[in-house]
């Protein structure tokens, strides 16, 4: 299933795994998807001698992510190709510390505070291209707070429960059995809606920390992500007040109005090429602007 230069492209991005990982398949022997599951997982491993593969039979598909034989919460119930691949490694390189996603000391401290058991579950598509953004950031959250739980639900496999819950877009995140969110989203707007469901440890929460800047940008978008850059080129203390990184740039398909391009889009012009290197590059620019 995966191509020859791919998986040397894999074996370079697990090189430095220190963890053993195993994707435990359970799938029923009849399922019109298990071979496509068990090859695409099993090429995934070849690519590493810290990962390997279990099948054992069940009613449905579904696969879970296990470190050093501990469940990480992470349950596939779909075949993660095309856009969700990406979920696929980054739940792995999350999970040993190698990710580019993780979020600051302040974020994970509210993540950790998120008061008791939960089950989120993201109904997404294979073809969507903001589900990953969603199922990325939930996975964190899980891989953070252990009273988390993540089912990852690719919709084509499972129409009669979309059906049921009369989900009409993707992606559609589900906290125990309650609608909280659908369409793009990132892991701060993510985390606010955890937040206000679920409570808080007010207890544990980050205390105030003040800061003092010679510039204070507001807005992530390419001009204030150029005004930040070149503001701290300058040697000046600067702070970037955004949502999230990109701005309107991360959501538009096809731009016509940058000089000397006739036609580029959104994830090309950032530049950005896929969500692994939308996560570099958001990285890279937060990390320059502060």
């Amino acid at each position: 299933m995966l191509d020859t230069a791919f998986k040397e492209q894999l074996r370079q991005i697990f090189a430095g795994l220190e963890a053993d990982y195993v994707f435990d398949i359970a799938v029923h022997p009849q399922h019109e998807s298990r071979n496509e599951l068990i090859e695409l997982l099993e090429d995934t491993a070849s690519c590493s001698d810290k990962i390997s593969c279990t099948v054992r039979e069940s009613e449905g598909l579904e696969f879970r992510i296990l470190r050093n034989g501990e469940d990480l919460r992470i349950c596939f119930q779909a075949v993660p190709n095309g856009h969700e691949f990406s979920s696929l490694l980054l739940a792995v390189l999350n999970a040993d510390g190698k990710g580019k996603n993780l979020p600051d000391d302040a974020t994970r401290r509210r993540i950790e505070c998120l008061q008791g058991n939960a089950t989120v579950t993201t109904y997404m598509s294979l073809s969507c291209t903001n589900c990953p953004d969603v199922v990325q950031a939930i996975n964190v959250m899980t891989l953070l707070n252990p009273r988390l739980s993540h089912r990852i639900v690719d919709g084509a496999l499972h129409e009669n429960e979309v059906q049921q819950l009369k989900i009409q877009a993707v992606p559609s995140v589900w906290l125990n059995g309650e609608s909280i969110h659908v369409g793009r989203s990132n892991l701060g707007e993510l985390l606010d809606k955890l937040e206000s469901k679920m409570g808080t440890d007010s207890s544990s929460q980050p205390t105030t920390e003040e800061r003092h800047f010679d510039v204070l940008v507001a807005g992530g978008g390419p001009a204030g992500v150029s005004a930040a850059i070149y503001s701290a080129r300058k040697g000046l203390k600067v702070g970037l007040v955004a949502g999230r990184i990109g701005g309107q740039v991360n959501e538009t398909v096809g731009i016509e109005n940058v000089i000397s391009i006739p036609y580029t889009t959104g994830k090309t012009y950032l530049p950005i090429y896929g969500p692994i290197c939308r996560i570099m590059k958001t990285s890279q620019y937060a990390t320059t602007a502060r």
